[in-house]
């Protein structure tokens, strides 16, 4: 296994045990979205989809071209994703890092979403919902 391989799962493992959203204390989830939203209209505006083909030839034991693969990507994505950013940053939300609740910490106990951004502390955890969401709990504020 080559050492970028095994950078690479190293960092996939880590970047597991963590929840990692664009954050503003005291924000609604409806506040977030409506601002996300916003910010996707505004880069997809400014920074549109620019698709490019590239063909490269494909070659058998002789040396002959047998054929062709292509590859199509968005050049702009990586533009797109950063006026996103830039834009959620410009309405007071930064990136943040929230570890997931571990399983000890919620047998037994219900918990309740929370409403608004509350400042991060050692408390809020990250909880991956069914559908795949993920909503923030506090753990010193169970309902039993």
């Amino acid at each position: 296994m080559t050492h970028f391989s095994l950078a690479l799962i190293t960092i996939s493992v880590l970047a597991a045990c963590e929840y990692t959203p664009m954050y503003k204390v005291g924000a609604s989830e409806q506040e977030t979205n409506v601002t996300q939203a916003q910010c996707n209209t505004f880069a997809a505006n400014t920074v549109p989809p620019m698709i490019i083909t590239d063909r490269y030839p494909v070659y058998d034991n002789r040396d002959q071209i047998v054929g062709y693969r292509s590859e199509v990507y968005d050049v702009n994505e990586g533009r797109r994703h950063t006026a996103v950013r830039t834009c959620m940053q410009e309405q007071g939300f930064s990136r943040i890092n929230v570890p997931f609740c571990k399983n000890e910490q919620l047998t037994g106990r219900d918990f309740t979403a929370l409403q608004q951004s509350p400042p991060i502390t050692d408390s809020v955890c990250a909880v991956r919902q069914p559908s795949g969401n993920h909503v923030l709990i506090d753990l010193n504020q169970s309902l039993n």
